[in-house]
């Protein structure tokens, strides 16, 4: 993960940094490409970003069996300054599960972690690191994740319930390389679910906890030296790409249905065949194999700061909308109305007719 990344540290200085001429809260930039080479028909930029001029990037979009925990591909971009002591980098996609009953994970190649909160997550990676890296102080991030409040669910289920959540954080963290003293600072957003059921009789209750991130940003630079702001800026002008977001969502979610109706078949059988036992087992994959579904989509929705809303008018039956609104209502001529306000009546307030849409879960 950030061992990787934080390789590129040590290199040899070859030119001085670029910008040094510049004010000192200033910095010049340029537009690049992470690219995807191998993962369609034909090479695709997969995002856009601004790095300081003369800055070196490296990677892009990797594809692989190694990457079955998400969907057989992942992210590896980095960039460093002329001397390699200032980096920065996008957090490769992370995905970990964990149940009380003993079960191997559900997602091939998936790591077993109990991790239910981004700073347990930013703790655990950055004392992975080399050099000695260790944990310095850890803020929540709620505003890169203003617009899902509507993630943070409870849901009934006739065995139990199924809780899902998102949280993001930022943690500084300090580490030696060659003599000098480092510090780096690790951004991410997690989808936290935990699928419940309650046991009967002798029959525990069985808990499956999984997380998946949603984005992540990570820079080094030599203690002294690392700008938080122009570091925010960066990491702020990294966008996806509209046509590598559509072709990667239309994957995650072929491969999030097959899976779903595969656990589907497989839970009918064994509740018909076997006993309550199993037939708790099975639905316990189910709402995992549904959970895999939602996190590939949310994911999407993510990157490009939409939500899916159920409108059965809409073709498809759904509508992708912005996600920075807890609200959205269709009105009877078509349009749209996205609010934070729950009391907007388009009635009242409009003089049209319209309903309330709901997320599709």
């Amino acid at each position: 993960m950030l061992a990787l990344f934080l390789a590129c540290g040590g290199a040899s200085a070859s030119a001085a940094n670029a910008g040094d001429s510049l004010p000192t809260n200033a910095v010049r930039v340029q537009r690049i490409a992470i690219m995807d080479r191998n993962g369609f028909e034909q090479p695709i930029a997969a995002a856009f970003g601004l790095i300081p001029v003369g800055w070196r990037a490296q990677g892009g979009v990797q594809w692989g069996a190694q990457f079955g925990c998400t969907n057989g591909y992942n992210i590896n971009w980095t960039a460093s300054s002329p001397d390699g002591t200032q980096t920065l980098g996008i957090l490769p996609l992370m995905r970990w599960e964990a149940n009380n009953y003993g079960a191997a994970s559900s997602q091939i190649g998936c790591p077993s972690a109990s991790m239910t909160t981004v700073q347990q997550l930013l703790e655990t990676l950055i004392r992975q690191l080399p050099y000695g890296a260790r944990p310095l102080d850890y803020r929540p991030r709620a505003d890169l994740v203003s617009g899902y409040a509507h993630l943070n669910n409870r849901t009934p289920t006739p065995m139990g319930e199924t809780r899902t959540w998102v949280e993001s954080g930022e943690m500084l963290f300090g580490y030696q390389d060659k003599g000098r003293d480092m510090r780096g600072i690790v951004t991410a957003a997690v989808f936290f679910t935990l699928m419940h059921s309650t046991g009967l009789g002798s029959v525990q209750s069985m808990d499956v906890v999984s997380g998946a991130t949603l984005s992540g940003f990570v820079a080094t630079a030599p203690n002294g030296q690392l700008r938080l702001a122009q570091i925010e800026a960066l990491r702020q002008s990294f966008i996806p790409n509209p046509a590598w977001m559509a072709r990667i969502t239309k994957h995650n979610t072929a491969i999030a249905r097959s899976a779903a109706a595969e656990a589907y078949k497989q839970g009918q059988i064994i509740a018909e065949t076997n006993d309550y036992v199993s037939a708790l087992r099975a639905q316990v994959q189910a709402n995992r194999d549904r959970s895999s579904a939602y996190i590939a989509r949310e994911r999407g929705e993510a990157m490009r700061g939409v939500e899916t809303y159920t409108d059965t008018y809409a073709p498809g039956g759904t509508v992708e909308l912005s996600g920075y609104y807890n609200n959205a209502w269709r009105l009877n001529d078509g349009s749209y109305v996205l609010s934070d306000d729950r009391s907007f009546d388009p009635w009242r307030d409009l003089g049209l007719a319209g309903q309330k849409l709901e997320p599709t879960r």
